[in-house]
């Protein structure tokens, strides 16, 4: 354990803190991982002008003690509870992929603690629209062997990234992840989404997409999903990735995101439900 890193205690999320600057960023994880897939970007963070602070949900990584419903507003509580607990008042929250859901609902209803938030690859505001077939399977996969693990990654991804990725993505799945929280967060992004999809963000809302993923996680589909719920909404298309820019552009995922934090005017091109620029076109 290195010196910013704390476990959970007395129900407050596991969290590592990186970094001494002013502006304040909260990054929570994805389904398969805890926040260790940012370990790629780590190098590139500005830790003198931003503090970071690496928070893992219920079920994963340094949270993998504490159980719960896993559901958006439970997850949003206990970021709020872990600023709280760090004495911030106001900060920029970053979401990935199923945790891109407990970053638009803490921007819908605490904006008076949401200075920005970002959002990396996703997934609809209402949720993906699976029906319970669907979700049986997926929690299945969640609680399945590492074989059946890996044929699923291996047809998700395989056709893109390298073997040694999967076999990385497999071991970290299995290593930072409790099976039965990765069951249990499945309705929340595939039935459930936000308990309130409709309601209005009005804080500057960044979202970052791999042209490569899903169709629903590609920019025009996030364009349509979340323009109409945003008054200052930038959404910048990585055309080579998929759904780990972290992972697959470290450097200008860090860049893109640092600067849209810091409210460079740069970052923020796009008006409501606009695409932005790609980052080859600037």
């Amino acid at each position: 354990m290195t010196s910013g890193e704390r476990p959970s205690t007395s129900g407050v999320l596991g969290h590592e803190l990186s970094g001494s600057g002013r502006t304040r960023v909260l990054i929570t994880n994805d389904w398969l991982c805890d926040t260790s897939t940012w370990d790629a970007a780590r190098p590139y963070l500005n830790r003198e002008r931003f503090t970071f602070v690496f928070a893992d949900l219920r079920g994963y990584g340094r949270s993998r003690g504490l159980g719960g419903e896993f559901t958006v507003s439970e997850a949003a509580s206990d970021v709020l509870a872990l600023a709280d607990a760090l004495g911030w008042a106001r900060f920029a929250v970053v979401g990935h992929s199923m945790s891109a859901l407990v970053a638009l609902h803490l921007a819908q209803h605490h904006a008076a603690r949401i200075e920005r938030a970002v959002v990396l690859t996703p997934p609809p505001p209402s949720g993906f629209g699976a029906d319970e077939e669907m979700i049986a399977a997926s929690r299945a996969l969640a609680l399945a062997d590492d074989a059946t693990r890996a044929k699923a990654l291996e047809q998700r991804f395989g056709s893109r990234l390298s073997a040694g990725w999967t076999s990385y993505k497999l071991s970290a799945w299995r290593s930072r992840a409790e099976p039965a929280a990765a069951a249990g967060y499945v309705r929340m992004f595939a039935a459930d989404g936000l308990p309130n999809p409709g309601t209005p963000i009005t804080v500057p809302l960044l979202a970052i997409t791999g042209e490569q993923d899903m169709p629903p996680m590609r920019s025009n589909a996030v364009a349509q999903s979340l323009g109409p719920l945003c008054g200052e909404l930038t959404v910048t298309p990585l055309a080579d990735c998929g759904h780990y820019p972290m992972q697959e552009a470290p450097p200008l995922t860090v860049a893109l995101v640092e600067r849209f934090l810091a409210a460079d005017p740069g970052a923020t091109r796009g008006t409501r439900g606009s695409r932005g620029s790609r980052p080859d076109e600037r």
